[in-house]
C-alpha cells in the first residue's frame, strides 16, 4: 500500500515532521482515521463514506456506534485490507454530557495488530 500520512485521531489534523508530512504508521490506520473521522455523507466524491452520527444521549449509543464503525468499514473488510476488526464502545458520563469512547483494532496486509482508540 502507498505511503499515507498521520491523521490525529483525537483532532483530525495531519501532522508536520519538520516541514514535511509525518508518515502514518500503516495506510490501514490512515484509513480507519480518515473514515471514522468523517461523518457520512459529506465526502463530496463518494457520499458512502464516512460514519453515521449517534447520539451519544441514546440509551443504546456503544451498540449503534459500534454497528455503524462496521458498516463504515465493510468495504476494506471485505476487500482484505482490514481483517479482525474489533469494534468496543462504552458510554461514560461527563459534565457536558454522556462521551462515546471507542476503540478499533484490527490487522492489516502485514498482519500486524494496530489500534484506534477515539472519543466523540
Amino acid at each position: 500500500m502507498p505511503v499515507a500520512r498521520f491523521i490525529d485521531p483525537t483532532t483530525g489534523d495531519v501532522s508536520l515532521d519538520g516541514r514535511t508530512w509525518r508518515r502514518a504508521p500503516t495506510a490501514e490506520l490512515a484509513i480507519v482515521v480518515n473514515v471514522l473521522r468523517t461523518p457520512l455523507g459529506s465526502a463530496g466524491r463518494d457520499r458512502t463514506y464516512g460514519v453515521e452520527e449517534v447520539d451519544n444521549e441514546l440509551e443504546n449509543a456503544p451498540a449503534r456506534w459500534k454497528a455503524a464503525v462496521q458498516v463504515a468499514l465493510k468495504r476494506w473488510v471485505d476487500r482484505g485490507t482490514l481483517r479482525e476488526l474489533v469494534v468496543e464502545a462504552r458510554a461514560e458520563a461527563a459534565a457536558t454530557g454522556t462521551v462515546l469512547r471507542s476503540t478499533v483494532t484490527f490487522r492489516g496486509r502485514d498482519a500486524r495488530r494496530q489500534s484506534v482508540e477515539l472519543e466523540r
